[in-house]
């Protein structure tokens, strides 16, 4: 059979969360109705849990700006089927102390903080929405071999031996990103030596739809709220060896280990389904565009799990991009002309890298076991508690988030 070699003017990478969604969003603009978009998946999503089954163990904490983004791009009419979870409150406390913050819905004037969702809904959710535009060419489940420039494009073969050619390439392949590799993006990294514990629990007292966190001096433990009132995702961030031991000892062990480090805030709890753990790592890609490579999401940029902004940062990239290329269209340049990806890579490198180095500092900050430390922190989130407005106005920024 002879092999291919089709032209676009764009080539997407990795339709997960943020691939998707930057797909969809893009299409959603007049000026990209006529785009020829190829977009490139190796694997389907997961299948979600049903209506009458507890969530898989990945889950994600939406700030209502990625809520808002989400529907626009065409899943406002799908969105009560996702089971989404909005939390009203958000408790966070110090294993070693006495500072404990509360952040307030309806003190910050807004319905919720965020919805938790399952991703695996989620990425489903949108990936029938890709494969219903008929004005896109989709390669799923598509395995590639090599990503390579040309003369004026890039060239992607794929496994098949047929190959596809653009000028722009959009790298949303995640945090082991080939693309960026192959691009010879450099990438920073910080290695937490710690594992974060995942999976799905059934507990004594409602959630009231309320996130939780404790501070141990191994890591935070959140009970993240699901749409059942007595069932929370967990995320336990650990030690990589002791990660490890967790996951696999006996579960009575394992439920009777959990409750305690929460404090048996929401009573006795009992494990739903598996337990997984992933490594937690810090990467910073040096650059978000080289040569008609553009990186969004975990390819550019990956972050401690502690204030479960990952996604959200990388939504932000999606809408900071889409800006950026609609603006140059509309002012008469090619799409991959590099201003628009100058503009990405201001408007998103740097606050993505002041994230990365607070949550870092957070953890190392609650990580310490010095007497000194420990008293300044929990002094600090007292003073904080009682800021009223200071904190009122932080909450309410941090829910409208950044561009």
């Amino acid at each position: 059979m002879p092999k291919t070699s089709e032209q676009f003017d764009m080539i997407v990478i990795g339709a997960g969360l943020v691939g998707s969604a930057f797909v969809l969003c893009l299409r959603q603009q007049a000026v990209a109705r006529d785009l020829r978009i190829a977009v490139v998946e190796r694997s389907l999503p997961p299948t979600p849990a049903a209506a009458n089954e507890h969530w898989g163990l990945r889950v994600s904490a939406l700030s209502p700006e990625s809520v808002s983004l989400l529907q626009a791009a065409g899943l406002h009419a799908k969105w009560p089927q996702l089971r989404p979870a909005p939390y009203a409150d958000m408790r966070v406390w110090d294993a070693d102390g006495t500072g404990a913050v509360h952040f307030s819905a309806k003190a910050a004037g807004v319905e919720s903080l965020g919805v938790l969702i399952e991703n695996a809904a989620l990425q489903t959710a949108l990936w029938q929405q890709v494969t219903q535009d008929s004005g896109l060419s989709i390669y799923a489940p598509q395995a590639w071999t090599n990503l390579e420039r040309g003369l004026g494009d890039w060239c992607l073969t794929l496994s098949d031996g047929n190959a596809l050619h653009a000028p722009l390439v959009i790298a949303a392949d995640g945090a082991q990103s080939r693309v960026r590799e192959l691009a010879g993006i450099a990438v920073a990294q910080r290695d937490y030596h710690q594992r974060g514990v995942v999976c799905t629990v059934e507990h004594e007292k409602p959630h009231e739809a309320t996130a939780w966190q404790r501070f141990l001096n191994t890591g935070p433990l959140a009970f993240l709220p699901t749409d059942h009132p007595q069932q929370s995702s967990i995320v336990w961030t650990l030690p990589s060896e002791q990660a490890q031991a967790y996951c696999a000892m006996p579960v009575a062990e394992f439920e009777q280990a959990l409750a305690q480090a929460f404090e048996h805030k929401l009573g006795a709890v009992g494990l739903l389904g598996e337990r997984a753990s992933f490594p937690l790592l810090a990467q910073h890609a040096e650059h978000y565009a080289c040569d008609g490579v553009v990186l969004i999401g975990d390819a550019a940029h990956s972050i401690h799990p502690l204030a479960g902004q990952g996604v959200n940062l990388g939504f932000l990239d999606v809408a900071a991009l889409v800006d950026a290329l609609v603006a140059q269209r509309k002012a008469g340049l090619p799409w991959a002309h590099e201003r628009a990806q100058r503009q990405y890579s201001r408007a998103r490198r740097g606050h993505n890298g002041l994230m990365m180095h607070a949550m870092s500092g957070f953890d190392l900050l609650f990580a310490s076991e010095l007497p000194a430390l420990r008293v300044l922190r929990n002094i600090g989130m007292k003073a904080f508690e009682k800021s009223g407005l200071v904190k009122q106005h932080i909450a309410q920024t941090a829910l409208q988030g950044r561009r």
